[in-house]
């Protein structure tokens, strides 16, 4: 387990395609703040509990539980510890909101998703595994947490320090940030990752430009002096303008890859995906890589690049 000076990083398991996701843990003198939680499965509350004896904290001792966005590997142990701590859970309310649109038990989510992508070319096959597979989801995620709302533009004590609360979405509507402008510390959730490119999808319901924004939020965050990254995924690194271009330059080429492809014929999204991520996708990864084409194309058509148009009930995109 890595340290440094107050900040634990605690790797948690996932069951999935990630493996791993970094939580973090930062001690004050008020007691400890838990940075996003893993997932309500075994694995990460064994975990957890190995992480506890191994620094030697009781769950008492936890003053606050702090998430940077909703999805399940980071929210998912949330109301659970905040049961088992008694402490606030303190989130952005577009997550906690898209939290409950995607993993209630009464979210017509799933069925909206499967919809979604018929209208973009996924063959039946694929279409039927798709409401259940999120509402597996929702197993890893229960209880849900009773928050309070944070906002951007403020801050919060984590741990004795002051970080400024950062809106940084993209990968999450309401994914935050938080920044220690002193030793120009970063704690970044999915926001930036040194190896992987975080994923930028578009989901019914949610925003309908991510990559858009995604972009300008490279932008405004390219302006910080950071000398340091924790991310959720990967280690700890501090190429920070670096990586900010080479995720830049990732996804210009991948949207000249795809503007290519509609130059002489019309192209569906899920064309577009498989020539992009191939066809031998689990459906976990199959609605990840289609909603990240799906970001890519509706970029592009924005922008006035791509049109598109229905035929037989299937949205095509063509040269604008």
């Amino acid at each position: 387990m890595n340290r440094w000076d107050d900040v634990w990083e605690v790797p948690l398991p996932l069951p999935f395609a990630l493996r791993i996701i970094k939580s973090y843990l930062i001690k004050g003198s008020n007691g400890y703040t838990v940075i996003d939680t893993g997932l309500h499965y075994d694995g990460d509350l064994e975990a957890w509990e190995r992480t506890r004896q191994s620094i030697g904290f009781e769950w008492k001792d936890v003053e606050q539980i702090v998430l940077t966005h909703y999805h399940p590997d980071h929210y998912g142990l949330a109301g659970w510890m905040q049961e088992k701590t008694g402490a606030p859970v303190r989130m952005s309310r577009t997550d906690f909101e898209q939290a409950q649109l995607f993993f209630s038990k009464s979210s017509e989510q799933p069925e909206e998703m499967a919809r979604f992508y018929a209208e973009h070319g996924l063959e039946a096959e694929w279409r039927k595994k798709i409401p259940p597979h999120l509402r597996s989801f929702q197993k890893w995620v229960d209880p849900h947490p009773e928050p309070d709302f944070i906002e951007a533009g403020g801050t919060i004590r984590l741990g004795d320090r002051e970080y400024r609360i950062l809106h940084t979405p993209g990968h999450a509507d309401g994914h935050l940030s938080f920044y220690d402008e002193e030793r120009g510390w970063l704690i970044g959730g999915d926001f930036l990752l040194p190896r992987i490119t975080p994923n930028i999808s578009l989901w019914p319901g949610c925003d309908p430009d991510p990559l858009g924004t995604y972009l300008t939020t490279l932008d405004q965050m390219d302006t910080l002096p950071v000398k340091r990254v924790f991310p959720a995924h990967g280690s700890v690194f501090e190429n920070y303008h670096g990586r900010i271009r080479e995720l830049r330059e990732h996804h210009r080429e991948r949207l000249e890859e795809m503007a290519g492809w509609a130059e002489t014929a019309s192209v569906t999204a899920v064309e577009a995906c498989f020539r992009t991520f191939g066809t031998d996708l689990s459906i976990h990864n199959l609605r990840f890589a289609l909603s990240e084409t799906l970001a890519h194309l509706e970029y592009l058509r924005l922008r006035g690049k791509l049109a598109r148009g229905k035929e037989e009930g299937i949205w095509r995109y063509r040269k604008a």
